[in-house]
């Protein structure tokens, strides 16, 4: 939900409140989405998604603005996301001589894994990276957390670490190719060449950053960096590697196709002077600060070229000075992390110590980026008030449920 609405609004969870998934906090109705600004520009609006049913409607927001909204309830181990795109292949059909905005989430790349066949051992190779010492060491982390995790997935070669990172990779494979249908149909409508279209990820995956498997918790890169498509017709491919965010892409198609702008300032950046070529790769924005705030809380402030430093800041307790455990519902070291992912791209090695002034530096820049966000909300400190809805008992308890 965090993501999501930072995606649609161009503005930070830090600045919105969202901060967490299926969290207290909602959109304030002032706040107008990217749908919105297409229909009152003339767009067709279509939506094809899940997060307005889940969390029993709590993302109620997320259906602002769509003349057509059609809400799935996430079923993994099915053929869902080719479900998904019958549907907007549909809608594209009906409204193709019309200017037309969509936004389609398909969720296939997430936990629990699991790929339909040929996708489950497309990418597995038996016996090539076969670690049941790795496993024992993923289960030993949380024993009850891991046995549930991965009893869920309902595993074929549940000791097989290989198997596992192969059903992760099976499931990108398995969206690639309903993008590729979803592009034909295009195609077929007439519609392709007049069609800007965004590919993007919400968040990655992690395995074994800051000791965190199968899920998408942390704010290390493994999590927080994704993959950014733009395609614009009679625009030749290029790769960009300019630090950007999911705050950029409303802005971006804001300019991009002329849409009316809010009435208020959005935190992200029109993304257009790299997509034309005319800014350089580490002009338009100097860091990106990222938020988690769902079973933990911490921030993090990611620096661009030259420097390529990394601030990770745990956020150990609440606005009532109650403790926030971790992930595993541990008590929290509450030491800044600071990493050089110029030297140390998987960031293994904490040089918080080493580097006290690049250290002091960040933390600086950090609250001063929190302290702007919060003069412009004028509401509590969102991270430690709004958010840690899912708490390690209560996701064993849904796992259980489901099983």
């Amino acid at each position: 939900m965090p993501s999501f609405t930072t995606l649609m609004t161009g503005l930070h969870p830090l600045r919105t409140g969202v901060v967490a998934h299926i969290g207290r906090h909602r959109l304030a109705d002032d706040v107008q989405m990217l749908p919105q600004l297409a229909q009152e520009h003339g767009y067709v609006t279509m939506g094809v998604d899940n997060l307005v049913v889940q969390g029993q409607g709590r993302g109620s927001w997320f259906a602002r603005g769509y003349d057509h909204y059609s809400g799935y309830l996430y079923k993994p181990f099915s053929n869902q996301s080719a479900q998904l795109v019958d549907r907007a292949l549909s809608l594209t059909e009906e409204h193709a001589d019309r200017p037309f905005f969509m936004f389609l989430h398909l969720w296939d790349p997430h936990t629990p894994y699991g790929p339909l066949p040929p996708y489950d051992t497309l990418h597995y190779e038996p016996g090539a990276v076969l670690t049941t010492d790795k496993m024992a060491e993923v289960r030993a982390l949380h024993p009850e957390y891991y046995d549930a995790f991965l009893g869920d997935m309902k595993l074929a070669h549940p000791d097989d670490y290989g198997y596992v990172v192969a059903q992760y990779d099976g499931e990108i494979s398995q969206v690639d190719a309903q993008i590729g249908r979803l592009v034909e149909g295009l195609k077929r409508c007439d519609a392709w060449e007049n069609t800007e279209l965004i590919l993007l990820s919400d968040h990655g995956e992690a395995f074994g950053e800051g000791d965190f498997y199968f899920d998408h918790h942390g704010l290390y890169d493994a999590v927080i960096r994704v993959a950014l498509m733009v395609r614009l017709p009679g625009e030749r491919p290029r790769r960009i590697g300019a630090l950007v965010s999911t705050e950029d892409v409303a802005p971006t198609l804001i300019e991009l196709v002329g849409l009316p702008e809010p009435e208020y300032p959005l935190t992200g950046v029109s993304l257009t002077p790299l997509i034309s070529g005319g800014a350089s790769d580490v002009s338009v924005r100097k860091h990106v600060v990222s938020v988690e705030s769902t079973r933990q809380a911490s921030l993090s402030l990611r620096v661009g070229p030259p420097s390529n430093l990394k601030l990770i800041l745990p956020i150990v307790e609440d606005l009532q000075g109650e403790p926030i455990p971790d992930y595993y519902g541990r008590p929290r070291n509450p030491d800044p992390l600071l990493f050089d992912l110029a030297s140390d791209p998987g960031e293994t090695h904490n040089v918080a110590s080493e580097r006290p002034d690049d250290l002091a530096r960040l933390l600086a820049e950090l609250e001063a980026q929190r302290a702007e966000m919060q003069r412009g909300t004028g509401l509590p400190d969102p991270v430690r008030s709004h958010g840690l809805t899912l708490t390690m008992d209560r996701f064993l308890t849904r796992l259980d449920e489901r099983r």
